[in-house]
């Protein structure tokens, strides 16, 4: 650890509390105890804290903490806590200072566990001390083929990294049919602009290339933030929470599997909550603010589907997958070095898995 005048501080007996019901000391209860006012809490950015990949360069914030503010002015509060599980990390410096007697900050490996306290009239104090210790974040590398799933637990929903697999020989051209060609361009305009809400429709039979579309589109924008949300819990989208939930999710793309039942015509079916949210986000007020796109995955047709969501402006795209055309199946199949003759269009998963022994198809997901 940095030199950097480590301090133990002692406690009186009658402010022993500052240990409660908390895993290791309770930097809170350290402020309120000697300053009898409850603190200010400086959480850092948002987007970082989601992502947990980024992180603080704490072996060099040390040492420079200690040349810019002064060593008799900094003192590190010494603890650890650990799980009987976890593994040494030593390359990481995990501490609490506590600066100048105004300025109480935690730093941990976990972005979303890091925080500044403080007192209101301390603010710009705290303030350079926010621009000075940020110029030590290590933000997270762009890795490719990286998506987000949507998972719940008992406290509440969260986002967990995924990785996808992808083949190297994709090629639109050679096997999607030539109408897709033109949504394609639509497509992609649409997720390279920032700040754009919308929506996107990919509907058709199964097999016929809308889960390798969206992998196609993981993989050539790994700057985006694709969020999958799966069959089981699509339903949630008319949950007031989920809905909550969805809107700290700003310039995500969020991927809906199978889920024509939650944006059916509101006259004819109960999904009055969640198509009302859909519209709000795609092109409502929420939208200009958010900036979210939704991508909406089905195996059924359109004839059910609320027709408000249809409306320009909202959709910016939708496509009927269906099986690959003869002539374009023929050469795939060639360029696979697979001698067939096929005499009707058939379906892109069965052209990738000719040669292998036909079973009844299970329902896959996109991701």
């Amino acid at each position: 650890m940095a030199n950097i005048n480590i301090k133990n501080i002692e406690l009186p007996f009658d402010k022993s509390d500052i240990f409660g019901n908390v895993d290791g000391l309770s930097l809170q209860n350290l402020f309120y105890t000697y300053f009898g006012v409850f603190p200010s809490c400086y959480l850092f950015d948002a987007d970082q804290r989601l992502d947990g990949t980024g992180f603080f360069d704490s072996n060099k914030m040390l040492e420079e903490i200690k040349k810019h503010y002064g060593i008799e002015k900094c003192n590190l509060v010494s603890y650890n806590t650990k799980m009987l599980s976890q593994t040494d990390d030593n390359s990481f410096v995990k501490f609490c200072i506590i600066l100048d007697k105004k300025i109480y900050a935690r730093f941990e490996k976990d972005i979303s566990e890091c925080y500044i306290l403080y007192n209101n009239k301390d603010e710009e104090e705290v303030l350079d001390f926010v621009n000075f210790v940020s110029k030590f974040f290590v933000k997270p590398k762009l890795t490719e083929n990286t998506y987000y799933r949507l998972c719940t637990n008992n406290g509440g929903y969260y986002l967990s990294k995924g990785k996808i697999k992808f083949f190297d020989n994709f090629n639109i051209e050679k096997q999607y049919n030539d109408d897709f060609i033109k949504e394609h361009k639509k497509i992609t305009s649409f997720v390279e602009e920032n700040d754009k809400s919308g929506l996107v429709i990919l509907h058709g039979e199964k097999g016929t290339g809308k889960s390798t579309y969206i992998k196609y589109l993981v993989h050539t924008y790994p700057e985006k933030k694709f969020v999958y949300v799966p069959a089981n819990l699509v339903t949630l989208l008319g949950d007031p929470t989920f809905g909550s939930f969805l809107t700290t999710l700003d310039n995500h793309i969020i991927v809906l599997e199978d889920c024509e039942n939650v944006i059916q015509d509101r006259k004819t079916s109960g999904t009055a909550s969640s198509v009302s949210l859909l519209l709000n986000l795609t092109d409502g007020i929420l939208s200009d603010d958010l900036g979210m796109k939704f991508i909406c995955t089905f195996n059924d047709n359109m004839k059910n589907i609320d027709t408000a969501l249809l409306r320009k402006g909202r959709l910016v795209s939708k496509y009927e997958f269906k099986p690959l055309c003869t002539e374009k199946a023929n050469k795939l199949l060639q360029e696979m070095d697979i001698e067939a003759n096929i005499t009707k269009p058939i379906a892109l998963s069965d052209i990738f898995n000719f040669l292998d022994d036909s079973y009844d198809n299970e329902k896959k997901s996109i991701i």
